[in-house]
Order: C-alpha cells, then structure tokens, then sequence
C-alpha cells in the first residue's frame, strides 16, 4: 500500500471537492484525476500525476464558457466522467451549465465532451447534448457516463439521466446514451433505453468486437404521481447491448430485482473484459426487495453478478464485504479490470466507525467510512479478503458527502498488472464551521508475477504459490546437498 497523497490543493476554506474518478495513460502511464468542487467554482477539473500518484498538478481547462458550471445545486454526483481511448486520446463527458445560482433541478444542463491528445494538458470540446430550456423534462441532464471501443478509439459513447422528479414532471425519466464515430466531434440523437418505468443513468462498457453493454437502474418519477400512501415498486436492475454501434439496443434483461428504495442507491458500475467479454457488475442496497416494509432493518451490501454468454445470463449474487455480523454500510463500489484479467473492485465502507449505522433503509450515513478493496483472479469466481486502503478513517458528519448535499459517487479505481491506483473524498483536513473537503489517491503495488495467465482455463494464484514453495525447497535442498558433499571431501 501506498501512503495517501492529496490530489485538490485549493486553499478555500469552504472548498466541497467532490466525485473524483481516476484513469491512467496506457501509453505514458500518467495518471488523470477528474473531481467536482462543489462549493467553491463549481467547475469540474482535470489533475494529473507523472510520477505513478506521488504528486500531482493541475491539468488543462476543462470547462468553456459561459457554460462554467459543472455542478448546479452540488447534488448527484457524478459530475464528470473520464475514459483513455487506445492510443492515449483522453475523453471527459461532463455537465456544463450557466453560473447562475440556481437551484438543484434549474435547466439547461448540457452534456459536453472533451478530448485531449496530450494526456489532459489542453482539451477541445463538443456538446454531446444541447438542452432545452423551458422543457425540464429534456433539459434536466446529470449522471455522465461513458465509453471508449478499445479496439477504434473513434468510437465513443456517453450515457446520462435525463429528467425531472417532482410535481413539475410530465414525463418518466430517460436513460440516454449517444453515439459518436469521430472521436466525439459530433454524435447521433440520444436513445432512451428505458421503459415506461424510467430509468438512472446508465453505466457503460465496450467489449470485444465492438459491443456496447448498458447497466442501468429503473428508477420512477412521480408521473403519474404515486397514490397518496403507496410505496414504489421494487426497482430491478436492467442490462441491454448494442451490436451496432448504439443505434438500436436488445431487449432488456432483469439482472437484479433492486428494491423500493428511490433516493438511492445509485446505478451499478460495469466493465467488460476485453479479452473474453466476461461482464462484470456491482452495486450497493439492501438485500430484500421490500426495503421500503414497515420494521426493515437491513444494512447496505455490496452485491456483485457475472455473465459470461454476453449478459444473456447472470451468475448468483455475491456479497463482496466480509464484515459479517457487523451491522455497517458499504457504499458505491468502484470496478476495474487489470490487463491480465484480474477484477478489482472498492467501496466506502463503515464497518469501523465508532458511531452505529444511520438512516435505516436509506443508508444515510453520519458515522465514518474507510475505502476497502478486494480482487479476483479467476474471472469473478472467488475474491480475496478485503483490504483496507485509506491510512484514517474519513468523518462523514463534516463535508459535502452528505449533510444534506449529499454529493458522492462510485470509488475512482484504474488497474495495471500490478497496481492498482484508487481516489475518494476525504474530510481529513475538515473542521465545524467551514466544512472542507479534498480528494485523495493511493495505490496498491502487487508484488511478484502477474496473478493470473493469459489463459482463460488459468492455473489459480494458490497453486502457482504452492509450486512455488515446492520447487524454492527443492532448490534449498539441492544446495544444502552439494554444499554438504564439497565439505565432506578430502582436502586436495
């Protein structure tokens, strides 16, 4: 484990640095954070690392004005969203509106995407989505995903909610994802991959002969508006895909019946595996669908799926966290695959907070979290143990991550063979009266060879240690054998 450095050096005292993700350069092996101060400019920016995460400094402007706001209102993260292409093109989508001070659900967001060819030091920019304003139920936009095909970097997608909840809402909400064949430069008319039930944004993935896979949370507004007294209905995760390169998209697949609960969770992650297209989930909620039922006290888990026939079918759920009996919520998973094919997921986890559990069913939280880790190396089989990132534990009653901002967003997490690279928020540096909140990085270094073979029927880690030790013993052994014969010999 690596020490945790401090990515945001903005001194304002009231500064709420928010969301960050993290991607690495797999030409230069630079390190490209992307955050949200949600408090202070508003804006999303870029930071880079040269140095493997030991240092970092301020990358190019990623905001064009008058569009300078990336963050109106500093409510559902995430902000921005960066993604490296195979040849080293870095993409941002992002959230760009007017600075006006407006409220959490004002319009016109738009969606914008950069693009950078110098590994985030100077950006050009493209609406990806203009919207409308007067028209919320369009002009709404907020939750930027995307995806670059690893094999044309060209092709790039962006995903996003689109929508308004409330009495002002006339119709459900929209999960969009829009198409570009000319490395964001222009793109295609969104589609909407929701049902008539609505829908989060979607997480997106590109696999292996261009394949474009979408997880996503069915997620209602109020219209039509709820009878006075009815719950929502259990909300399932739903997986589709498109061969065509986003034009049209499969039937959706119920990957999880999900639950009641509408303020959160937040949608699941996804990643595909380039090599053999295994499709990798993760999420975080309550483990019965009636979470909403009078007496429910269940805490919140990380769940993980796995397909390996293209998402046609998925394994049985998984709980990642092996806190056990300990009544705790874990939050907002992060995933990402290793070159060689190991998974690695990370989380907010709460198990070693000294305050108990809050809010219930919602998860809220007032207590601290750590980030915690863990990894498979036989394609989503088995995982390891959890291992605990952060060097202190991050107090949640300070800050932006709630206290009725409630500004946050999956684990930033980037994997090498051998590293793994991850960023949060942390409140560390917080006090009472202002509040202040930064962004940190660190790194797990995995020492010896690469954990898993290039073979997709590869040889577990353990056996590969077993005959590791055997064979180191029978080298000792020889050694110990001939040293003993050359001192047993006669003199010359």
């Amino acid at each position: 484990m690596t020490a945790a450095v401090q990515v945001t050096a903005n001194p304002d005292p009231v500064r709420g640095h928010s969301a960050p993700q993290i991607v690495r350069n797999p030409k230069t092996g630079e390190l490209v954070v992307v955050q949200a101060d949600v408090r202070g400019d508003q804006a999303c920016t870029v930071h880079i690392s040269t140095d493997d995460g030991r240092s970092w400094a301020p990358g190019g402007e990623l905001m064009v004005k008058p569009f300078v706001d990336c963050t109106i209102g500093a409510e559902y993260g995430g902000y921005a969203a960066p993604a490296f292409a195979s040849d080293g093109t870095l993409y941002v989508a992002f959230i760009g509106s007017e600075f006006l001070n407006r409220l959490r659900d004002d319009t016109p967001r738009n969606i914008f995407l950069a693009r950078s060819t110098d590994g985030g030091r100077n950006f050009e920019r493209t609406r990806a989505f203009e919207a409308p304003d007067g028209n919320p139920d369009r002009g709404l936009n907020k939750g930027p995903t995307m995806a670059v095909d690893p094999n044309d970097p060209n092709r790039v997608y962006v995903g996003w909610r689109q929508g308004i909840r409330g009495t002002q809402a006339k119709e459900n909400l929209k999960t969009a994802v829009a198409a570009s064949a000319d490395g964001g430069r222009t793109f295609a008319p969104p589609v909407n991959l929701a049902d008539d039930r609505g829908g989060d944004f979607p997480w997106l993935s590109v696999g292996p002969g261009g394949t474009v896979h979408a997880m996503y949370w069915t997620r209602t507004g109020t219209f039509p508006p709820l009878p006075a007294g009815q719950l929502n209905a259990v909300r399932p995760i739903i997986y589709r895909q498109s061969t065509d390169r986003g034009k049209t998209w499969s039937d959706p697949v119920e990957v999880d019946p999900g639950n009641q609960r509408s303020g959160s969770p937040r949608p699941p992650v996804l990643a595909v595996d380039p090599r053999s297209g295994t499709l990798y989930t993760a999420w975080y909620s309550n483990t019965e669908p009636n979470n909403l039922a009078p007496g429910f006290e269940g805490d919140l888990e990380i769940f993980f799926r796995r397909s390996t026939d293209g998402g046609k079918t998925w394994g049985e759920r998984v709980v990642l966290n092996d806190d056990g009996a300990i009544k705790a919520n874990q939050f907002l998973p992060g995933i990402a695959i290793a070159p060689n094919g190991r998974v690695d997921l990370a989380w907010y986890d709460g198990r070693l907070s000294p305050k108990p559990r809050a809010g219930g069913a919602g998860g809220g939280e007032t207590g601290s979290q750590d980030v915690y880790t863990t990894s498979s190396t036989d394609q989503g089989v088995t995982f390891g143990p959890n291992l605990r990132i952060t060097d202190r534990s991050i107090d949640r009653s300070v800050g932006v991550w709630s206290n009725n901002i409630d500004s946050n967003h999956a684990i930033g997490i980037a994997s090498t063979n051998d590293s793994v690279y991850f960023a949060w928020q942390d409140s560390r540096n917080s006090n009472r009266e202002a509040q202040p909140e930064d962004v940190y990085t660190a790194s797990l270094k995995m020492e010896g060879a690469a954990l898993i073979s290039d073979d997709s029927d590869s040889v577990p880690s353990w056996a590969i240690a077993v005959v590791g030790i055997v064979l180191g013993m029978g080298l000792a052994m020889s050694a110990v054998w001939l040293f003993s014969r050359r001192s047993a010999a006669p003199a010359r």
